[in-house]
């Protein structure tokens, strides 16, 4: 009876809740797809507005689909390359719909896949962002702060549209993109998004790359050292808050010898300048991050980029130092991230410094301007 009850009590939140969105005032914005899942057999869905179901090839209608009714849909069911459910009458921006019980800004896609299918949430930019939000920065973190995050965030967003365009969707909602987990708001992230709406970066007359990452440890990083290419926006910038996050990653020298494989033999020693944030050197880029690390074994030696043994050993960032301790190899760094773009522990020190989102967005992307696209 309970179970019941309490079902009974979330459907009443979870359709209440949208219907104050519904009242809320009908302005234009993007729309983007992120895939949320992909090989699965079949999908329970629950929308909170009479919608459509039509072939996305011939957008012809295929059915009805009433509001607050629980339906689940097979991959066997579907005979076309995939369907779109959408709203009816309204606004994309005023449905919500429940995927396998979980809370989502907007409508769906299924994508055929043979004998599965792939989930896809079609969102509002600015009601996907909403849910982005509390999800890349602490919510109760300076307004200033959260809204510099919008802004990279939503640059990010239509900048990258065509990231996923293989798997037929444009975002995915993971760390490889930007964590999406749904309808997720709190009332700080809700205004730092409505404050900025529709605000993204410009250089050169058009929409830039906006990176963004943890901590840059006192000092971000080139885009050049770590993706290649020279980007006018994304230079190493100094930080006025140094060492944010320090950190240490411990092995043994037989575990650290064993990651090297074989040929590698047991580790004797490593070739690397010291570190000094703000001081380049042959094996070190201009913030001091790790450009090249030799690594000294019995039977060879290997020469690793930087971000190469980020990835291998689970590092924080590239920001490291790293020297043999007894029978352990001991990295001590700074920083969590590659280092490009925004800090976000550093955009909220300069908030709390009394920082506006513009000042703070202009400090860590050079040259590039604040545009309102809608």
């Amino acid at each position: 009876m309970f179970k019941k009850f309490l079902a009974a009590l979330m459907a009443v939140i979870f359709f209440t809740s949208a219907g104050t969105v519904h009242a809320a005032k009908s302005k234009w914005q993007p729309e983007v797809t992120i895939g949320l899942l992909s090989g699965v057999n079949e999908v329970t869905l629950q929308f909170t507005l009479p919608c459509i179901m039509k072939d996305i090839d011939t957008k012809k209608q295929i059915k009805k689909i009433p509001n607050s009714q629980a339906i689940t849909i097979k991959a066997s069911d579907i005979q076309t390359s995939g369907v779109e459910i959408r709203p009816e009458k309204d606004d994309l921006q005023h449905l919500h719909v429940l995927i396998n019980g979980k809370d989502y800004f907007g409508g769906v896609k299924l994508l055929k896949r043979g004998s599965t299918m792939t989930v896809i949430n079609i969102a509002p930019v600015e009601e996907y962002l909403r849910g982005v939000l509390p999800k890349e920065m602490i919510q109760s973190w300076p307004i200033e702060a959260l809204k510099a995050q919008a802004v990279a965030a939503r640059t990010f967003v239509l900048k990258n549209r065509e990231k996923h365009k293989k798997d037929g969707y444009e975002l995915c909602a993971t760390t490889h993109c930007q964590v999406y987990s749904g309808v997720e708001t709190f009332p700080t992230t809700d205004k730092a998004v409505s404050e900025t709406r529709g605000e993204v970066l410009y250089h050169g007359g058009r929409t830039v790359d906006a990176p963004f990452h943890a901590d840059s440890g006192g000092m971000t990083e080139s885009a050049v050292n770590v993706w290649g290419g020279n980007v006018a926006h994304l230079q190493a910038i100094a930080e006025e808050d140094k060492h944010t996050q320090a950190w240490t990653v411990k092995f043994t020298v037989y575990d650290f010898s064993s990651r090297m494989g074989d040929a590698f033999g047991t580790l004797k020693s490593f070739n690397l300048s010291p570190l000094t944030i703000g001081k380049s050197s042959n094996d070190r880029s201009t913030s001091g991050r790790v450009k090249v690390l030799k690594i000294v074994g019995t039977k060879k030696t290997v020469q690793m980029k930087g971000d190469e043994a980020r990835r291998k050993f689970s590092l924080p960032s590239t920001l490291f130092e790293v020297n043999i301790i007894g029978d352990e190899v001991v990295f001590s760094g700074y920083g969590k991230g590659h280092g490009v773009g925004l800090s976000q522990y550093g955009a909220k020190a300069y908030a709390e410094k009394g920082w506006t989102y513009d000042k703070i967005l202009a400090h860590y992307y050079k040259g590039a301007t604040l545009k309102k696209l809608y």
